[in-house]
C-alpha cells in the first residue's frame, strides 16, 4: 500500500487513547493508556495466550505491541507492551510476518472503502 492511500485511509478512521495494558473488560480511568492517538486495527494470533495487536496513527504510521492473555474464571486481563511505535508500512511486515499482511490489509481498505463511501 503506498503512502497517498494509507494517507486516505486516516481520513474516516476513528482515533482515540487506547489501552496498553489493563483489564479490557473492565477498563478504569486509571488504566495506563498510549500517549498518541491511534485507532486498534487488528490482531495477530502468535499462541494460545501471547498476541501481537497492531494499531494505526493519524500520521498513517503503526504501533505494534505484544499482548499477553491472562484468562481468568470470570475476567480476562491482558498485559501489552510497545514493539514498535511509529513503523512505517513496509516495515510492518517485519513484526507481523508476511503471512499476516492480509488482516491488516483486509481493515485498512475497511477504513478506505469507509472514507471512498462518503463522496
Amino acid at each position: 500500500m503506498d503512502e497517498r492511500t494509507l494517507r486516505r485511509v486516516v481520513m474516516n478512521t476513528p482515533f482515540s487513547y487506547p489501552l496498553v495494558e489493563g483489564n479490557v473488560l473492565n477498563t478504569r480511568v486509571t488504566d495506563p493508556r498510549l500517549k498518541t492517538k491511534c485507532c486498534y486495527l487488528t490482531v495477530v494470533t502468535l499462541s494460545e495466550d501471547c498476541a501481537k495487536e497492531i494499531f494505526i496513527k493519524p500520521d498513517a504510521s503503526f504501533i505494534v505491541t505484544q499482548a499477553k492473555y491472562q484468562y481468568g474464571t470470570f475476567e480476562l486481563n491482558v498485559a501489552r507492551e510497545i514493539e514498535g511505535d511509529s513503523v512505517d508500512y513496509k516495515d510492518l511486515e517485519k513484526y507481523v510476518g508476511k503471512e499476516h499482511m492480509e488482516l491488516i490489509d483486509n481493515r485498512l481498505y475497511f477504513y478506505l472503502h469507509k472514507s471512498l463511501s462518503k463522496f
